[in-house]
């Protein structure tokens, strides 16, 4: 729609806001009459429309900084505020999101509740319906959205915006003099013969069994059940005699196209191969083997596959292409070595669906990326992916090692810490009897040994109670695992208990500064946190600790320490009534009674008479105070009660918690 911002999405504009600038007549008389058909929410219903277009802004800008996965979680709570009433653009900019990671699947299902909905036939969501459906290789639904965009005077610009991005549908001809708008179109769709254009052509009138299987095929094809179509292509091979070698060149191209759409590299390479025995010059087919080559990341053989282009426009095109595959490539792997993995992951999965989807390699770097961006689970998907194909692979067995290796989220005094770290140690041997000189595998494999070696010394140390070995074992382990943050944040925590029995508490603070530093939901450090401040007789903060942690992490054992806390700052803050009558704390009732009447004496008002107006006073609260004194010791109930920590005003709650026990007045 008109006024609508954009961004760049993998080569062209996708509109990610509402339109900011002045609407067209029509556009006004659009959002009039939505409005008017909707009828007025409730307050309450208002009050969840504001939050959720606020929530769409949040979500705008969180695209615009390519966080989409936090723009996903925004356009959902959008979409949950709103209701029923949700405008259709949550749901296509949520799709936008969704193509960004190349999700296409729940791409397709946004952008077509957005179609279902009122003012929701926008060209965004066209495109972005179309786009999903092409991916997904659902040729009829793109056709029925194309129909849908024709109907409402957008079919040129969503025809445009697929050919921008590479997509074409078969039977979509490209001008006799342009070159096409990417390899599926040049490459991808079967021939009907030498030369001719891409779609297979209809069955003639009168054919014989072979033209019915190819016509057959071909139908098959254009309706994107690409398996069936090549069993038709297969079968009317077979009727084909062997020297017909007009016929049999276009058909083995129409099951390479087919074996090409169905991700199957090896057997459109082989199809390919034979048809180019049978007609060396073919430029469409050999256009496509290079595709093929092309989906296992070896460009130079799909180059070579190419040969000469001598001009020629298919050859040309798919040149060019290759190119813009490698360079995205080249671009991805720069993102991921400086630290944008999320930028990386979103052009390799963009590579993945367009081109390189037999490329181990192009797995695995994706998997690296979620490996940076903490997606353990993903990761050893990935990895898993790779191994299943060939449990040989090297890097998979590196990589899926990391993943278990930073994945470990187990305290470190528990036995279980060094399981995937053994886990880790048998894929490393494994990696290194095909490889005895992978430098990646040797270097991994010794830290994890040293730091299951360690892990036992640890234990040991620890059960003799020698904490200064055990500190000096954990400093190692901290400089082993300075690149493992899930890992760090739990050495550092076992080595701020170890400080702890060393009553070394400002070791102790340090440490869990940098545990809750790294993995701040944790629970434990801030338990040692609190317990080192009260230690160093910083009450007040260990309470704001603790109240902090309470906040998001509320448990009975927090609660409990919170209590405890707030009882200890409470018992810091109280007199010191033996101190104040000069007694020791086992002082006998003889002795507090006599100390009482020598300082009451000595305090008594009528002997500070001389005094100015401010020091009477004070002399005045000391008496007080003093009397407060010898009545709380005096008391065996008040006494019993003040020695266990309680103040003033906690012996009285004690006393009347008792007293309500027992049915007292």
């Amino acid at each position: 729609m008109a006024g609508e911002a954009t961004a760049p999405t993998h080569g062209h504009q996708v509109p990610v806001e509402e339109p900011t600038q002045a609407k067209t007549a029509e556009e006004t008389q659009v959002a009039e009459a939505a409005s008017e058909a909707i009828p007025k929410p409730s307050d309450t219903h208002g009050n969840n429309l504001e939050q959720a277009e606020e929530k769409k802004k949040l979500g705008n800008a969180a695209y615009q900084a390519k966080r989409f996965s936090e723009a996903i979680g925004l356009y959902s709570e959008a979409i949950e505020l709103a209701g029923d009433a949700a405008s259709p653009v949550f749901f296509s900019n949520r799709a936008v999101c969704y193509a960004a990671q190349g999700d296409w699947a729940r791409t397709r299902d946004d952008a077509a509740e957005a179609l279902r909905r009122p003012d929701g036939i926008t060209k965004k969501a066209l495109f972005q319906k179309a786009r999903a459906d092409l991916r997904l290789k659902n040729l009829a639904g793109a056709e029925e959205t194309l129909q849908l965009a024709a109907q409402h005077k957008l079919r040129t610009e969503i025809d445009k915006l697929l050919r921008d991005d590479g997509l074409l549908l078969p039977d979509a001809k490209p001008a006799p003099t342009a070159a096409p708008a990417a390899a599926p179109s040049a490459a991808s769709v079967p021939e009907a013969a030498p030369r001719a254009a891409s779609v297979p052509e209809a069955a003639p009138a009168a054919g014989d069994a072979a033209d019915q299987a190819k016509a057959s095929g071909t139908a098959r094809y254009k309706e994107g059940a690409y398996k069936e179509a090549l069993g038709e292509y297969q079968r009317a091979l077979k009727l084909l005699p062997a020297d017909d070698r007009e016929r049999r060149t276009p058909l083995l191209g129409n099951c390479a196209a087919a074996c090409l759409m169905l991700r199957r590299a090896e057997e459109c390479i082989k199809m390919c191969e034979e048809a180019l025995v049978l007609d060396p010059l073919n430029s469409k087919i050999r256009a496509r083997l290079a595709s093929a080559k092309a989906a296992s990341g070896d460009f130079a053989a799909a180059r070579a596959a190419l040969g000469d282009t001598d001009g020629d426009v298919s050859l040309s095109n798919a040149s060019r292409q290759i190119g813009e595959w490698e360079a995205l490539l080249a671009a991805a792997d720069t993102c991921l070595e400086t630290g944008t993995p999320v930028k990386a992951l979103s052009m390799y999965a963009d590579l993945e669906t367009k081109a390189l989807f037999d490329c181990p390699a192009l797995t695995l770097k994706m998997g690296r990326c979620y490996l940076e961006l903490k997606n353990y689970a993903r990761a050893l998907n990935t990895t898993q992916q790779v191994l299943r194909a060939n449990p040989r692979n090297i890097d998979a067995l590196v990589l899926r090692t990391e993943a278990l290796w930073r994945n470990n989220t187990t305290g470190v005094d528990s036995p279980q810490w060094t399981d995937p770290l053994e886990q880790g140690q048998r894929l490393l041997r494994e990696a290194l009897s095909f490889d005895p000189d992978h430098s990646g595998a040797q270097a991994l494999r010794k830290k994890l040994r040293q730091l299951c070696s360690k892990h036992v010394e640890l234990k040991q140390a620890m059960d003799n109670r020698n904490f200064e070995t055990a500190r000096d074992t954990l400093d190692f382990m901290t400089q082993e695992c300075s690149d493992n943050a899930a890992v760090l944040a739990r050495l550092y925590c076992e080595r701020a208990k170890v400080n702890m029995r060393l009553k070394d508490w400002k070791s102790v603070l340090k440490d869990v500064g940098q545990a809750t530093y790294r993995d701040h939901e944790l629970v434990q450090p801030y338990f040692y946190r609190a317990q080192a401040l009260q230690n160093l007789e910083r009450y007040e903060d260990a309470v704001k600790e603790l109240e902090s942690l309470f906040s998001w992490h509320r448990t009975q054992e927090v609660h409990d320490k919170l209590q405890e806390a707030n009882f200890q700052l409470k018992k810091h803050k109280r007199p010191n009534y033996y101190e104040m009558l000069g007694v020791p704390s086992v002082a006998s009732q003889l002795e507090i009674k006599k100390a009482y009447r020598e300082r009451a004496s000595e305090w008594h008002p009528d002997k500070k008479g001389h005094l100015d107006g401010e020091a009477k006073k004070n002399a005045e609260e000391m008496f007080k105070r003093i009397g407060e004194a010898y009545e709380v010791l005096t008391d065996a109930t008040k006494k019993e009660l003040y020695d266990k920590g309680y103040d003033l005003e906690g012996i009285t709650e004690q006393i009347e918690i008792k007293k309500r026990r027992t049915g007292g007045g």
